[in-house]
């Protein structure tokens, strides 16, 4: 989920550069790992442009979508902080450009740059305590909210006039029921609630937003009234 910016976003840009100028650029393809679970964490990259999927295998042999990412985060951190191997694998949801940067010019450049340093540490905070956060909000919210408020966070990935023109979200079902923490089943329903109040349409492999305005109304108040037809809301 998205904790309120990126990491770009929070560098001056002198440090974005210094940090930038320590790596090489890449490219991947639709489908392509940028990391793999498990594999040491030899380097972090920072992504330029395109999305890309942050997934989880668990126990039982399956795959759990954990986050959706966007230009200007950076990815693998963690691992190359603790030595580790990394705890999720990353994937390119369509084309993907970065900068990939070795863990030893990663880690002299936090040396060299202590505000960048405590960013870095306050990146991994936000997402430990944005996880808590999530699990706690799947617990208490009701599916329809949980729904709304993944759909909220992805648009701001996939859809750059979305507050006037409404988004589509290239989320499949299961991805999106794994996001809010749900069954598919009450996902499917859930979606219907919503598109027999015209806050959404369904699409094969894709959540059309009607009204960003309206998304957001609902998942303040917690109430699924609809689009509310105002001058403000986007024609469906």
């Amino acid at each position: 989920m998205r904790d309120g910016g990126n990491f770009g976003t929070r560098l001056s840009e002198r440090e974005l550069t210094a940090l930038l100028d320590r790596g090489r650029p890449v490219e991947y393809r639709s489908g392509d790992h940028l990391m793999r679970q498990g594999e040491e964490g030899d380097c972090v990259i920072v992504v330029r442009s395109g999305v890309v999927k942050v997934l989880s295998d668990d126990r039982a042999g399956g795959t759990r979508l954990l986050a959706v990412c966007g230009p200007g985060e950076l990815l693998g951190e963690m691992a190359c902080l603790d030595e580790g191997v990394r705890s999720a694998s990353v994937l390119a949801r369509g084309p993907v450009s970065g900068v990939k940067i070795a863990r030893s010019r990663f880690v002299e450049y936090l040396d060299d740059h202590p505000v960048a340093a405590r960013e870095v540490t306050r990146q991994v905070a936000r997402r430990l305590r944005a996880a808590e956060n999530h699990a706690r909000a799947m617990t208490l919210e009701s599916v329809d909210v949980r729904v709304l408020q993944v759909l909220a966070d992805m648009i701001g990935f996939f859809a750059e006039n979305a507050a006037r023109t409404g988004a589509d979200v290239p989320l499949r079902q299961c991805e999106l029921a794994q996001l809010a923490a749900a069954s598919v089943v009450a996902t499917h329903r859930s979606l219907r609630r919503l598109c027999e109040r015209r806050l959404v349409v369904t699409r094969y492999g894709r959540v059309r937003v009607y009204c960003t305005n309206c998304l957001n109304r609902a998942i303040r108040s917690k109430t699924i009234t609809g689009c509310g037809g105002s001058p403000e809301c986007v024609p469906g």
